[in-house]
């Protein structure tokens, strides 16, 4: 692979693990709520989709890739996400490996979808930071099982859905079992889905569990979200596992974390999401 290859590979891996975090901590919508005996499936996937980032929130996430033959990576991150009038902000720094560490990333995910979000990527060999934008988004990045299309609300006006079943049970939870197909193939072509299976947990108004048909290579993708906590009175997912898997064999999985959550922090500022402190490091 080409510097320049490597380099794009590496920007889109960030943005992948940037919005991860977004969505990992982004408590439901209460205000959004639906009935437990709804079945209008189109309604229920407004509602999940109607996130609220929360506010000045401190974390520290692990994410740990391990391919078919058991090997290993793990990335170690800091986060910092602000709310402000038109979306929040966010400032990743990379602890470890010593191949990464203090390469960062600065996001601005607005709240309007017709705006493109602006992102900041710093890598320390470079000395500098340059200004990204999101492509690629049905793609796998550094070998994990996450693509940015995974990460990013999806606008349920692009999709049909329709409930398989109205009640059936994963973890403990109550779930709505959605079908959801997109309707163009522009959105087919970003997420790189023909369909998904998605359950919905009815108490919490969140996915527990996906099941996604790949485009290309005859693959399927198995999401599930654990470890459900609630911080500040609100309902938190602090762990994804991925699971890749190609003629019933797992080719790669991918888990995620979040550590030490904390919401409201009054040290978290506007000042800590410009360039110049992105290019600061730890």
């Amino acid at each position: 692979m080409t510097h320049r290859n490597q380099f794009y590979s590496f920007k889109l891996y960030i943005a992948v693990v940037s919005t991860l975090v977004l969505s990992m901590i982004a408590p439901t919508l209460w205000a959004q709520t639906i009935a437990k005996d709804s079945t209008d499936a189109t309604a229920i996937m407004r509602a999940v989709e109607a996130r609220d980032k929360g506010d000045k929130i401190v974390s520290r996430m692990k994410l740990v890739v391990e391919d078919s033959r058991g090997r290993q990576r793990v990335r170690a991150v800091q986060n910092r996400a602000l709310e402000f009038a038109g979306g929040t902000k966010q400032l990743m720094i990379f602890e470890h490996p010593a191949d990464v560490r203090n390469t960062g990333l600065l996001s601005i995910d607005y709240d309007d979808g017709a705006k493109d979000d602006d992102q900041w990527l710093f890598l320390p060999s470079l000395h500098k930071s340059t200004r990204i934008s999101s492509s690629g988004k049905s793609g796998s990045f550094m070998g994990t099982d996450l693509t940015y299309s995974d990460m990013t609300a999806r606008d349920p006006a692009n999709y049909d859905y329709k409930i398989l079943e109205q009640s059936t049970q994963v973890g403990g939870d109550d779930c709505w079992l959605i079908e959801a197909r997109p309707k163009t193939a522009k959105e087919k072509e970003e997420t790189g889905y023909v369909k998904m299976q998605l359950w919905v947990s009815k108490e919490k108004t969140l996915m527990v569990q996906g099941k996604m048909w790949v485009r290309e290579g005859k693959k399927i993708k198995y999401l599930k979200f654990g470890d459900f906590e609630k911080i500040d009175g609100i309902w938190m997912v602090k762990k994804i596992s991925a699971k890749t898997v190609r003629n019933k064999k797992v080719e790669s999985t991918t888990v995620i974390t979040m550590e030490e959550v904390k919401l409201n922090q009054p040290g978290v500022t506007e000042k800590d999401f410009t360039q110049a402190r992105l290019e600061q490091g730890i």
